[in-house]
């Protein structure tokens, strides 16, 4: 912040980061309004807020709105960027990139933690998630078929507003019987409202049919029965339900709760073992039925946690009663189990016919959509850079510690419509390997890497910063990927990130110490992955 308006800037940022700042003096506005310079200044504190606003669902209202009231901005094509190693912008970008990289990697560990669930190394060890599946998976494998009903209730919450939905991860069933993981995304008003979740489900044939909508909207619905998997899917002209003949592979799920329980699509971790359990307290459901209260989630690098569930165990069933999501002490979410009842197979049309009369049609009202394919499980090298829309890297071989590189495609929660890509390698010494590369990754890491030190600077052009942070992000990229991985983080586990030749941040994370040596190869191996899939082709 130099030149002859460095003190006049000096008091525009001042104006924006003290939130305890009078109201700028009228000869500041004036100043601001008769100077192109300190007008674009502004402009681009604005922009840059704006976009951390974007990023951080809690900004928005912290940020002191007098300024947008009492500073016009002026038009500029090249406006002059602020000093970001000024001080006090470093401060606060780094206060609040904090607070975005806790939101978004925590979602995203929490996401697949959920999703895939860890491979438990004892699976006689008695867990708290291993009874409530029990006993949910019970009520499929009698005689009769089964009906349940959950609701999901959405919260008008401040943060949730401001971003404008919320979302949670959900399974479908494919035509060859896998699982398919895509995401609930849900609307967040200024009025809670409830979405129905009901299934049915016969254990003779391995028919179902499961459908999610509100009183207004049906948002999608899934079946089989017994020859033709059916997905409703949403195009311009209204409701279609897709249908496919199952393949040979094809079998119906042995687990059914996994798809149509009220853990189905987010396990919860709740292992007596787990790091993710916070705190456990017992309480009373409005029926007057005890629970064990369990609270999930991840501290942020200060300790905090901004998100979590509480998930509710009833004690004389063990079965999971309800699901309640909490960010910044509000409540978002709340899952709750209505009904669970034997019903007749007779009285049930397997095959959807009964929407296809339905006159269900697009409209900018709907408040509940799915979007397919959350996660995509071992994904080749052309699927990432036909989805990506930065430059992504590929080892050019694994690292000599581990095994083969397996690649995860994943929605990157903090930036809508977006991919990110998660690399796993696991090792026999524990020293497993995690790679991050994603569009939120790119726009936030490169500010907070002056919290780090450059520890090596590799030929091929990366930069490596280790420190600061970096053993916190290490414990949620290794966290997120313990399907894979079938460890948890180890206390000696290290975390980088990564600068690119593109400009882009990947994190990495290595789940114990390694040499300078291994180090430099693992980074030295880095290349561009469309080289990497022209030599593989080549070869």
């Amino acid at each position: 912040m130099n030149g002859p308006c460095s003190k006049i800037q000096e008091q525009i940022l001042d104006a924006f980061l003290e939130p305890s700042a009078s109201q700028p003096q009228q000869a500041l506005l004036s100043h601001i309004q008769s100077c192109p310079d300190c007008a674009a200044f502004q402009r681009d504190i604005e922009q840059q807020i704006h976009s951390l606003a974007c990023l951080d669902q809690t900004l928005e209202g912290e940020m002191p709105d007098r300024i947008s009231r009492c500073i016009t901005a002026l038009g500029q094509s090249h406006p002059a960027a602020p000093d970001h190693n000024h001080p006090k912008w470093r401060s606060f970008m780094l206060t609040h990139l904090i607070k975005i990289s806790s939101a978004a990697v925590i979602a995203v560990a929490i996401s697949l933690y959920a999703l895939l669930g860890p491979e438990r190394a004892n699976p006689g060890f008695p867990t708290i998630i291993a009874s409530a599946e029990a006993a949910e998976n019970a009520w499929f494998h009698g005689q009769q078929c089964v009906y349940i009903n959950n609701e999901i209730t959405v919260f008008p919450t401040t943060s949730g507003q401001q971003l404008g939905f919320t979302w949670i991860p959900m399974c479908s069933m494919k035509a060859d019987g896998q699982l398919r993981m895509d995401q609930l995304k849900l609307t967040v008003t200024a009025d809670a409202y409830t979405v129905q979740d009901q299934a049915w489900y016969d254990p003779a044939t391995g028919r179902f049919v499961r459908q999610l909508g509100t009183d207004q909207d049906l948002a999608f619905a899934n079946a089989y029965d017994g020859s033709m998997v059916y997905t409703t899917a949403m195009s311009q002209s209204g409701l279609e339900i897709q249908k496919q003949m199952i393949t040979g592979e094809f079998v119906a799920p042995d687990e059914p709760a996994k798809f149509f329980g009220l853990a189905a699509g987010l396990k919860s971790g709740l292992d007596e073992k787990s790091m993710m359990i916070l705190d456990t307290q017992k309480d009373t459901l409005p029926d007057g039925a005890t629970v064990h209260v369990f609270k999930v989630g991840t501290p942020d690098p200060e300790g905090r946690v901004q998100a979590y569930w509480l998930f509710r165990i009833r004690d004389d069933n063990k079965t999971i009663a309800e699901k309640e999501f909490i960010m910044q002490e509000q409540t978002q979410l709340l899952i709750r189990r209505v009904t669970t009842e034997y019903v007749d197979a007779a009285d049930i049309q397997w095959d959807l016919r009964d929407l296809a009369s339905r006159e269900v049609k697009p409209s900018q009202d709907t408040r509940v959509t799915v979007s397919p394919d959350m996660v995509v499980a071992n994904i080749s090298v052309q699927h990432m850079i036909e989805k990506s829309d930065f430059e992504t890297y590929m080892f050019a071989q694994a690292p000599p510690w581990c095994d083969t590189v397996k690649i995860t495609d994943v929605l990157d929660p903090a930036s809508p419509g977006k991919r990110m890509f998660i690399f796993t390698c696991r090792a026999e010494d524990k020293r497993h390997l995690v790679l991050v590369q994603s569009p939120t990754y790119n726009k936030m890491l490169g500010l907070l890497i002056g919290q780090g030190d450059l520890v090596y600077e590799s030929p091929n052009g990366f930069k490596v910063i280790g420190g600061g942070r970096g053993k916190w992000m290490a414990n949620i990229l290794l966290q997120s990927a313990q399907h894979e991985l079938k460890d948890p983080p180890s206390e000696d586990r290290i975390g980088f990130i990564l600068e690119s030749p593109e400009g882009t941040y990947p994190a990495l994370a290595i789940n114990g110490p390694v040499s300078d040596e291994e180090l430099h190869y693992l980074i030295d191996s880095l290349m561009p992955a469309k080289e990497w899939l022209q030599a593989s082709k080549t070869e």
